[in-house]
């Protein structure tokens, strides 16, 4: 194993905000305690041949950050600099405690950690993503002249919420047992479908859950810029932009789409590679797909202006006739007021007339009745 770390670093660890009454899995040095030596951490890792980051070579290579990324409250670690760590934990930003003494400090770690995954830190680059195990996390690492204030380390804890089946949605009264029947039903006629919702919404969770009602002899090729995808399915193959050197979301896209899939599933679009996924999926490759949106209607205009984004030279119009025939259905989520996660429309998109989307809503979340509802409408399918 390869652990470049070019001085003598040191880390205090003091105690702050985040104690918690569960007992670590690694030993932290105590407030009022001697320095913490990276060097310790150096002498350890290279004490071993394999380069893998399993749990114990995690805690080893996290240093003072390890106490934090192993509690399991705590959703995100941000090292903002030398003096600051703040982590999120119960939706709260709080300072965490621990300090690093200098920059150098700092860096050590992202070394460390890139070193568990047979990489090393390239001096012409200021920006890195860490993959870890599993995809239980992901990370990024800033670097100057890009960090103007010095190196910054972001980790981010996915959730694993491979437990949460469609009984524990139907009971929670998440989605009706009504809504789940149709899905069901979507899903065995191939209807193309799109998945949208705001932040902490569950719109990954959904996804994972529609494309699971997927009959287990059908194929999925499942493409993604991060692993964060949990489908628990039998012929599952999945694929990863951020750590193939090169490749962007939209080459991975069209190498899925080149892969036989009977599903082709897209993680969440962010910019220009919507329209390469509205191409495929336009063209007869039945797909799926996830965006950031607080209505079904924010969702189109949000797809709209990441298709602008390839610069094709395509109008509006153009681009609202691809989207349509690329997608069929949309789901939307939202994180209610009282901290539930609750699927409020289903509505099907029957194409473009005057240059603007019909929509149909199908199911619309009813109030009254506590619980998503049929609207009566059929779909344009049966």
């Amino acid at each position: 194993m390869h652990l470049i770390l070019s001085i003598v670093l040191g880390v205090i660890v003091r105690s702050g905000a985040v104690n918690s009454d569960r007992q670590s899995p690694v030993v932290s040095a105590e407030a009022g305690s001697q320095p913490f030596r990276y060097t310790e951490y150096k002498s350890e890792i290279q004490k071993r041949k394999e380069t893998k980051m399993d749990t114990r070579n995690l805690e080893t290579a996290l240093g003072p950050l390890a106490a934090l990324y192993f509690d399991p409250d705590v959703l995100e670690i941000m090292v903002d600099s030398c003096e600051r760590t703040l982590v999120e934990k119960e939706r709260k930003l709080i300072d965490a405690g621990v300090k690093f003494d200098s920059p150098e400090a700092i860096t050590a770690v992202v070394e460390a950690l890139l070193s568990l995954t047979g990489k090393q830190l390239k001096p012409e680059e200021t920006v890195v993503h860490i993959p870890f195990p599993e995809s239980q996390a992901r990370g990024v690492a800033i670097f100057p002249p890009t960090a103007i204030q010095g190196p910054h380390l972001v980790i981010r804890k996915l959730m694993n919420t491979s437990w949460i089946t469609w009984e524990n949605l139907l009971e929670w009264n998440s989605v009706s047992k009504e809504a789940y029947d149709f899905l069901q039903t979507t899903m065995r006629i191939e209807v193309n479908v799109l998945v949208v919702g705001g932040m902490g919404s569950g719109k990954t969770t959904v996804a994972n859950r529609i494309a699971e009602l997927i009959p287990p002899e059908k194929r999925l090729v499942i493409v993604e810029d991060f692993h964060e995808l949990q489908i628990q399915h039998p012929r599952a193959v999945y694929l990863e932009a951020v750590t193939a050197p090169n490749v962007s979301v939209s080459d991975l896209i069209r190498t899925g789409a080149s892969m036989r899939p009977d599903w082709l599933i897209i993680g969440e679009l962010i910019g220009a590679e919507a329209m390469t996924a509205m191409e495929v999926m336009s063209r007869g490759h039945t797909g799926m797909t996830t965006l950031h949106a607080n209505s079904p209607e924010d969702g189109l205009r949000r797809l709209e202006g990441m298709c602008l984004m390839a610069n094709l030279g395509l109008g509006l119009e153009e681009i609202r006739v691809l989207i349509a025939a690329a997608v069929q259905l949309i789901t939307f989520q939202r994180h209610m007021p009282d901290g539930s996660r609750k699927m409020l429309e289903i509505v099907e998109l029957r194409g473009v007339e005057n240059g603007r989307f019909v929509l149909e809503r199908l199911f619309r979340f009813d109030p009254q009745m506590k619980r998503l509802a049929s609207t009566g409408v059929k779909p344009s399918w049966e």
